[in-house]
Formats: C-alpha cells, structure tokens, sequence
C-alpha cells in the first residue's frame, strides 16, 4: 500500500513558543529545531519548497525596487492630489496587477505612498503553492505534480476551520498522494496578542486535537507539521522615516525608501544621499546595517542590489513605526535576524530523521528525499 503525505504549515509556530506552551501532537514523536531565513513569509515559505535560500530562489521581499519596469509607473499620470488611499485607485491598481501583470501570488498594497509605489516591482508574480505555475522557480509541488501525483492543496484563501474540515474529508474519502493545508491564522493572532496571551495557548490546543484527528484516518501517513519562522514579543519602536524625511535629499531624486515592519531599504542614485543616511542609520541603537559579508552569509545577497542598495534591520522586539505597514503598534512581529532565539521555527513529524537542528530549507528534502531545485543550481 502507498501511504500519502499530509504537510501542515502554520505560519509563526516558533520554536519557543511550542516549547513553553507544551505544543507537541501524539503521533508527531519527532521534533526539530529550524533556522529560518531573513524577511517575512514570502522569502520563508520560498525557500521551505524551493529547498534554498533567498539569493537563489529570488523572492526575498514583497517589493524590489525597479525604476524603469514598475508595473506601477503609470501612477505617475494620475495628478498629485488624488491620494493612493482612494478606494477607486486601489480598485483600478489592482485590477491592473491581476488583469494586466497576470499577478497571482499574496500581495498588499499596505500604506505605500504613490511617490514610492510608482519605482518598485513584485518579484513574485505565482501561487507558490499552485502546481506548474512557477515559472521563476522550481519547488517541491511542482515536482510532484510533474511525477504525476494527485494533489490536494488548500491555502490562506480558506478559512482556517473549513481548511482543516475539507482536509480531513478528502483523507477518509480521497485518495491523493500529496495534502498540503497553509494556514496563516497563528501569525495573525500573534502579531495581536504576542505569545503569552490565553489565545494563543487555546489556539495551539485547537491545533494538536485537529492534527491527532487526521493522524487517527491512516497510521500509515507520513506528517509533517511544521512553521516558516518564529514569533518575537515587540517591547519598543524606532521612527525611521522621520529620522530620514529630516535630512536634505529627496524621493525620487537621492534615493527611494521602503519601510517595512522591520527592515527600511534603500535604493540610493547619489552620493549624498548614501552618505547621509548610512551615517543617520549607523547612529541608531535600535538596529544595525547589514553589509555585504552578512548579507552574503544570510543568503539575502544580491549583485544588483534590486531589494536595497541599504538595509537597515531591526533588533529583536523592536518594530519601524510607523512603517508602510501600518502606523499602529503591535504586540508581536517577527522578520529578525535568524540568530535570534524567538526566529527560530519547529517541525513535528513521524518520519525518522537524523539530525536534531536544521533549517526550513531542509523541509523540501524531508518532504521528497533528494530533491533539488533548479534555482539551486
């Protein structure tokens, strides 16, 4: 008899949290310990099917900067007092990215200004979690879909509690090879209440009894439970973007800014402009900036400097704020350097393995032995 794989991938299930909330499904008797990558859920869950880090699979941020092939450049016509809040221009952008740039992947517009959305580009225009749709990367589904295995596939589109319900439907009444449920409603809580808020505890219980079900439909499934990063506990906020609209260069002229939760990134076209705010950014306690050597080390390197030309991370608890994300703070965040202890995320399985620590980028290979990516190569 073949028995099927069944991979489970809670955003955010850290490492440390699973450890001190007792998070451990009967039936997963093994446990693992994974590094994750920079950036947030794009660049992790890229690099968990891809089986490489970012520099390789090229989907390390939501936004790269792109002067000349923005798909947004044609915002520039629209006339300076219509603010990129209005329903109708958000409407009309993104009917313009599915319709138009065919983009198919998660993305938000967030709070970017027109000034800045108008230079920046979406690296990653498929489902990642699609079959044969890939074009800019090879990953672990793709290569299963092309061996012919049945698939079974349900994502951030479907609500948590229907996902796990249509989950389990499909092992007692079909028969795929391959189950992937992607649920994205841990993160949520957590940027919400932070770690040790009662939710989360009661929101892992729900996990473990979901997760024992499916065990119960066929012993002879291999599992894998698993998340793309951890979860920090935010404690303070730096003010970036005042920092930096303060000193004399301009958008788009100097340079163009993005600012995220955690990370500010900067393309640079003057010398000025690199000099003022590498020296503005050095001066800040609450981060550091990353040079070529960590960049390279962290696998977030790249020749063209298409994510930043500098790039300002934040210390661990600390958030941007406000940010393009939003201008309220938060209770937890994650997108950390990968050293730090809260970064970490888990993997559950009942499949024997070797090694106690890892990182995510190990999962493909767990998932189906000896795979490799064509971007790796």
């Amino acid at each position: 008899m073949k028995y099927p794989i069944v991979v489970v991938l809670i955003d955010a299930l850290g490492f440390l949290l699973t450890e001190r909330l007792g998070f451990h499904p009967d039936g997963l008797s093994n446990k693992m310990r994974l590094r994750t990558v920079p950036g947030f859920s794009q660049s992790a869950i890229s690099s968990i099917f891809t089986g490489v880090t970012p520099d390789k699979h090229g989907k390390w941020m939501m936004y790269s900067f792109a002067r000349n092939k923005s798909p947004f450049r044609w915002l520039s016509i629209i006339p300076q007092n219509v603010s990129e809040k209005r329903l109708w221009l958000k409407r009309l952008i993104n009917w313009k990215l599915r319709n138009i740039d065919e983009v198919r992947s998660y993305y938000n517009l967030y709070d970017i200004p027109r000034n800045v959305l108008q230079y920046l580009n979406l690296p990653a225009r498929r489902n990642i979690f699609m079959p044969e749709q890939n074009r800019e990367m090879n990953t672990v589904i793709d290569e299963l879909s092309r061996r012919g295995s049945r698939i079974f596939i349900r994502d951030y589109h479907t609500p948590e509690v229907v996902a796990f319900e249509q989950l389990e439907k499909a092992l007692r009444t079909s028969n795929a090879d391959f189950y992937l449920l992607y649920t994205a409603e841990l993160d949520s809580d957590l940027h919400k209440y932070g770690t040790s808020h009662d939710n989360i505890n009661a929101h892992l219980k729900w996990y473990g009894k979901k997760l024992e079900t499916l065990l119960s439909i066929n012993k002879g499934m291999k599992m894998l439970v698993f998340g793309d990063h951890g979860m920090c506990d935010v404690h303070g906020s730096v003010d970036v973007i005042q920092q930096i609209e303060s000193l004399d260069v301009k958008i788009p002229q100097d340079y163009i800014p993005f600012y995220d939760s955690t990370i500010a990134r900067f393309k640079i076209y003057s010398e000025r402009a690199k000099r003022v705010i590498t020296d503005t950014l050095s001066n800040l306690s609450s981060g550091m900036i990353l040079d070529n050597a960590e960049k390279k080390k962290l696998g977030i390197y790249y020749t063209d400097n298409a994510y930043g030309d500098i790039i300002f991370l934040a210390n661990a608890g600390e958030i941007i704020l406000p940010s393009y994300m939003g201008t309220l703070p938060v209770a937890g965040m994650h997108g950390y350097h990968p050293d730090n202890e809260c970064m970490y995320s888990s993997l559950f399985t009942n499949v024997d393995f070797s090694v106690n620590n890892g990182s995510i980028m190990d999962i493909a290979g767990f998932i189906l032995p000896g795979f490799k990516s064509k971007t790796g190569e």
